[in-house]
Order: structure tokens, then sequence, then C-alpha cells
């Protein structure tokens, strides 16, 4: 049975039946801000959005105001966006996009001006409706608290919008609002009320912002967005934000929102930026490192390291990073990690692997499972501020990736110099710094 809804499809001589089932083998986040480049297909989706918005106020017996008309026409632009995008990359991906009221009002204070809860919704429902967006898979529902649903373009959406011309690479990015953002428990985006604090970090964060905006990040190696990148990549941006955790601007607090955080590491070291080759300068096991050094003990140049058998493995030694720094972060329940264990390579089970872990650290006592490394985290986070700042103030940008930070290679002594300093001055010690550079 065909829509009613389906008419405006017709008008285009596109048939709304058109519309073979898909599978989304990986969900993007939605990005509010996203933007595109081509003034040609930019004019193209503007006669469908205009379609799209006549078609919506024949609903109305008193017409919409113009401010309210371009709210909605934004919030249809916001989605198929987002979709258009998507689907440059893979036909088979899809969009996670919220629609329960609650948790998107709970995100207004990080969404643009014109993309009110009213307008978001309406202009989901009415591409659907039309036949446009379909939901492949629905949020899983609980008492307080849904899932977000994956929707994708149908086929015959794909035969009226524009994209035979363009690229994932004609979809940019703009300035966010909002880059404090606060999380409550369940990971949710929450209110919060301004300090000096949080306004002193929002004007950092527009500073190092701004002369990312104005650098060209690049690699010298083709990527693929669906191998080259983790599962949570969803597009190329250069703009960081920092992200808080459970309520409290004590906990967390890392920089998120580049592109180059989510790449695969053996890329790393093929970033460029401005055309000039990089270093990566890391700190060597930073969390331990402070965990020692608030402790009064001497840091060991590779925490790890203590931990039996690693020396000898790499993958074994990433194992001990992720659970060390997962057993930090977890409460009483504690961790999966170590996840993908091979038990015959390393002749032991994962669990007998996590309590290694533990059994190598009795110097630091209870530190695990308490839920300390999200605070370290907003210790660490003040550091990367600290490191980014000075480099700022010179006009050279950094791009961090947590615990490590890529610069021009020129620069390479001065960051292992800066990065040294920072961390002394909090904790009296000097850690270790490795650098990585292009092969």
């Amino acid at each position: 049975m065909k829509n009613p809804g389906n008419g405006i499809l017709a008008q285009f001589g596109v048939d709304p039946d058109d519309c073979p089932d898909q599978r989304g083998v990986r969900s993007w986040a939605f990005e509010p801000y996203l933007e595109l480049s081509s003034a040609l297909a930019s004019a193209e989706l503007t006669a469908v959005l205009n379609d799209l918005r006549d078609h919506w106020m024949r609903g109305f017996q008193r017409k919409p105001s113009p401010v309210e008309q371009g709210k909605f026409v934004g919030c249809l632009r916001a989605i198929l966006l987002n979709l258009m995008r998507v689907r440059t990359v893979d036909a088979g991906l899809t969009v996670g996009i919220s629609s329960s009221k609650g948790p998107l009002q709970q995100e207004v204070r990080y969404r643009p001006g014109f993309m009110s809860v009213q307008y978001h919704r309406r202009a989901l429902g009415l591409l659907q409706d039309c036949g446009l967006v379909w939901k492949v898979k629905a949020g899983h529902r609980q008492k307080d608290y849904s899932e977000t649903a994956r929707y994708a373009l149908t086929e015959a959406a794909c035969g009226l919008l524009p994209l035979q011309s363009i690229t994932a690479s004609d979809f940019t990015i703009g300035a966010r609002d909002e880059v404090i953002r606060l999380k409550d428990t369940k990971g949710r985006l929450t209110p919060y009320t301004d300090t000096l604090e949080t306004l002193s970090m929002r004007a950092n964060l527009r500073r190092l912002n701004d002369l990312l905006d104005g650098t060209d990040i690049a690699t010298t190696r083709a990527t693929q967005p669906l191998t080259d990148f983790d599962d949570k990549y969803s597009g190329e941006r250069t703009a960081l934000y920092r992200v808080f955790n459970n309520g409290s601007f004590e906990q967390g607090g890392r920089f998120y929102g580049g592109w180059w955080q989510h790449v695969k590491k053996y890329l790393r070291p093929f970033i460029t930026m401005d055309g000039q080759s990089t270093v990566e300068a890391d700190f060597k096991g930073l969390h331990p490192a402070m965990l020692f050094a608030n402790a009064g003990l001497d840091i060991p140049p590779d925490p790890y390291a203590l931990v039996p058998g690693i020396t000898a493995s790499e993958q074994l030694r990433d194992h001990a990073k992720t659970t060390f720094l997962a057993l930090l972060n977890a409460g009483s329940s504690g961790t999966k990690e170590p996840r993908n264990f091979d038990c015959d390579a390393h002749g032991m089970t994962a669990e007998e692997f996590q309590k290694a872990v533990v059994a190598a650290f009795p110097m630091l006592p209870g530190v695990f499972g308490t839920g300390i490394g999200l605070y370290l985290q907003r210790e660490d986070s003040d550091m990367a501020e600290q490191i980014m700042l000075h480099f700022a103030a010179k006009g050279v940008p950094v791009l961090p990736v947590h615990d490590s930070f890529i610069i021009a290679a020129q620069h390479k002594e001065e960051i292992v110099q800066v990065m040294q300093a920072a961390f002394h001055d909090t904790y009296g010690q000097d850690p270790t710094i490795t650098l990585t550079e292009a092969t």
C-alpha cells in the first residue's frame, strides 16, 4: 500500500515504491552542523526542501511565519544532509537520529538555534511520510531512556536528491555553538549553568579551533572511511570540543572532534599539516605514571611493562593498557576487558590476564574499580589544554589524541620539552615521552 504522503515524489517522476530493503551495517552519529560545499548540489537540494516545505504548509489553516518555516526547513536540511553523506560513503550506512522528546530537550544547548525539538521531530516525521526516509532499526525503549533509531534514505529519495554529483569530501562541518559538553550518568548530553571555569574553557577552545580551522590537515596516503577508521568515525571534522562525564566537571574533560583521533594507528604517521610531515609525541603510560607520582613513587620507564610477558608482545601490551585503564574507569561491577583476547596465543584466559594486570600493581592499592580514571582524565585534559595553548600562542597547531599530540616535525624537540614541563609542574617528576615519525 502506498503512503498517502508520497505524492511529492511523483512530482519528480520517482516511484515511491522503488524502495528495496537495506541493512545498516554501521551507523554514524547525527551531525547537526553538517554543511554541503557544492553550490550546484546545494541549489538542487534547496528546490527539494522548498517543495517539502510547501507540502508541509498545506496542512495548516494558518500559514507558519517565515521564522517558523526557516526552522522547519533547517531541520529538514540537516537530516537530509546527514543521510546524503553516509549514502556517498556506503549504501549500507545508516545515521542514528533521536526523535524522543526527553533526550532532544536535554540536547537543545548542543544543537543549532533552528533545531528545536518541535521542528526536528516534525521534519523527521514528514520525511518518513513522504517516502524519502525510512527507519532501518528502531531504538530499544526503556522507562526513562531510549536508544537512538537508525535511519537511511529510500531508493526513491536517492533518485530525487543530488547524490550523483557529490562525494563525502563535499560535506563540511560548521562551527558548533557549544564546545563544552556535559554528559549524565547514562552518557546523555545534559544542560548545565555556566561558570567562570566553563567560560574560560570555551574561550580557550575557540582559540584552538580558530587555529585548526586555518590549517590544512591531510594524509599522504588515501584513506577509506570504512576500513581505515574506527567505529566511532562519522566524517571529517576538525573542530574540537571537551566532554565531561557523570554530570560533573571534575570527571573527563578530554578533547574530541578531530577526525585524526579515529584514524587507525598505522595511518597517523602519514598525517600532514599544511603540507608538512608530522610527529606524534606520546606520554608513556600516562595514567599509571600519574598514579605513581601521586603516591610518591618513582615512575617506571614503561609502567605497563610491570605486567609479566608483555614486553615480548605488542598485542599483549595493548591488552594490558586497555585493561588497566578500563579497571580505573570501572565501578564495582568491573570491566569486560580484555576483549578479543586470544587465549591460545597468550597461554591464558582473559580472566587470568585481567588478574595478572591487577596483581602487577600492588604498590597502587585501591585504584581499581573506583572510577578514578575519569578524575585522571580531567587532570590530563587540563595538561593537554596547557600544551596546546603554549603552541597556539606561537601560531602552531597541535592535534590532540587524548594523551598524545601530533605536531609538525620541525617542532618535535619543543613538544617533548613542553609535555615534560607540563607534567613536572603538576607531579614533580619527568615522564617518558615517545616520538613516532613518518616512515
